[in-house]
């Protein structure tokens, strides 16, 4: 703005009557939250600039869009924070389904690249809600539907994984300004073997963070080696893991029955274990499908303060074909890529780390749950036909591994049940029906 905009003009009279705000109204914004800042004259009345008057009208606008006078104080302080004016900003439309167009346009400026702009529109969103609510909602919503996106061909993988570093960026920075803690009690928080996807973990940390537990925040990708030494240096009251996958299921599996060697409450969770099942052999307690319930169950499994024994122990048949399933498996991935190697190739090429063929059956042995391998083929369908593969590719390279599996372990029944699930996803696939559309990994 112009020097002379900023210059002492106006007196209450002539505010009032440009911008028809109440003069009560408007000592009270300036008494409470120093805006506008009016030049007093020697005799004590206020003098405002035209500036005064747009901050007045920015902030009426803000307020007839639903926004809290508080709320609109505090978007215009963070919006000075970031060096920027807020005259000249128009910012992101406050209504009721405000939430949802700030999420839209975050994931706009993260397609884009625009790093300064994403940081605005978080920047604002947490000027106006509380730190958890636009975790949820901007941060969580906004990964997942670009997640969806890239699922379906829409977004790259250097788009996904852009957002991503720019949410964790974010996290980092709100769990270091956390509050000490106030608990006796220590959480040791991470994610099992091969797990990547590091975000919900650390969204858990802060949540816990902000109730003043200690959190010990362990990463992505916890190695199962010296886990043991680890849990004796950090003495925690509770072991926290998240998986997102079938086969980091499998290995959060492996994880828990270290913790619980050690006698350490373990509590799990992840979008995988949502379907039925899948945790039976944990030894460990679910923490639900909301964040709500996860903060809550790890609060009462620190007052519990004992491990949780698994719903129904692996049974011994799958611990069987499991260990022969890993002794035959150099001889399955070497006659599969004779057999299929233009498929697996392509599976290759997407970089879906541990969702293979060949971990995801291993997992599912891991669990004792073959048909999970279903769910996993539909996925991988719907895949192959967003990224320009051919479900028919898909269709035979299944039934060379359901004739594999039959022919090298036959003398395993989890083993041939495995066959038999991908057997009936053949004849879902000859039949057409590609996959599902929504990922489930």
């Amino acid at each position: 703005m112009e020097e002379a905009d900023r210059a002492p003009t106006y007196n209450l009279r002539a505010v009032i009557r440009e911008t028809g705000i109440r003069p009560d109204t408007l000592r009270a914004w300036e008494r409470r939250y120093g805006l506008p800042r009016p030049h007093r004259t020697r005799g004590g009345h206020r003098l405002y600039s035209r500036r005064d008057i747009e901050i007045i009208r920015w902030l009426m606008a803000r307020e007839a869009e639903g926004m809290r006078i508080g709320q609109a104080v505090a978007l215009w302080r963070a919006l000075e924070a970031e060096g920027q004016d807020p005259l000249r900003v128009r910012p992101v439309r406050s209504t009721r389904d405000q939430l949802a167009a700030l999420r839209a346009a975050w994931i706009e400026a993260c397609l884009r690249f625009d790093e300064k702009e994403a940081d605005r529109i978080m920047g604002e969103a947490f000027a106006l809600y509380p730190v958890e609510q636009v975790c949820h909602e901007i941060i969580e919503a906004g990964l997942g539907e670009i997640g969806e996106r890239w699922y379906r061909g829409k977004a790259t993988a250097q788009q996904e994984h852009f957002a991503s570093a720019l949410a964790m960026r974010r996290l980092n920075a709100l769990i270091a300004a956390a509050p000490p803690s106030v608990r006796p009690q220590r959480i040791l928080i991470g994610c099992p073997p091969e797990e990547s996807h590091a975000l919900p973990a650390l969204l858990l940390t802060l949540l816990l963070r902000r109730r003043g537990w200690e959190v010990i925040y362990l990463g992505p990708n916890l190695p199962l080696l010296r886990l043991e030494e680890a849990l004796i240096a950090i003495r925690p009251h509770l072991v926290i893991m998240l998986a997102q996958m079938l086969p980091t299921a499998a290995t959060l599996a492996d994880a828990a029955e270290i913790v619980a060697q050690k006698g350490i409450p373990l509590g799990y969770g992840g979008r995988i274990f949502q379907r039925p099942g899948l945790g039976d052999a944990i030894p460990g307690a679910f923490l639900g499908t909301t964040w709500e319930e996860a903060v809550s169950r790890a609060e009462a499994l620190v007052a519990l303060g004992r491990p949780i024994p698994p719903l129904a122990p692996l049974p011994e048949a799958f611990r069987r074909a499991l260990q022969a399933y890993r002794a035959a498996r150099p001889q399955l991935e070497l006659e599969i890529w004779q057999a299929c190697g233009t498929i697996q190739a392509l599976l290759e090429s997407l970089d879906l780390g541990p969702m293979t063929p060949l971990r995801i059956m291993e997992a599912a042995l891991r669990l004792g749950r073959p048909e999970a391998v279903a769910e996993e083929w539909r996925w991988a369908a719907g895949l192959l036909r967003h990224h320009g593969g051919s479900v028919s590719l898909l269709a035979e390279l299944t039934r060379a591994y359901a004739g594999a599996l039959r022919r090298l372990l036959s003398g395993e029944p989890a083993v041939i049940r495995l066959a038999e699930v991908l057997e009936a996803c053949l004849t879902s696939l000859e039949g057409s029906e590609c996959g599902s559309d929504t990922p489930s990994s």
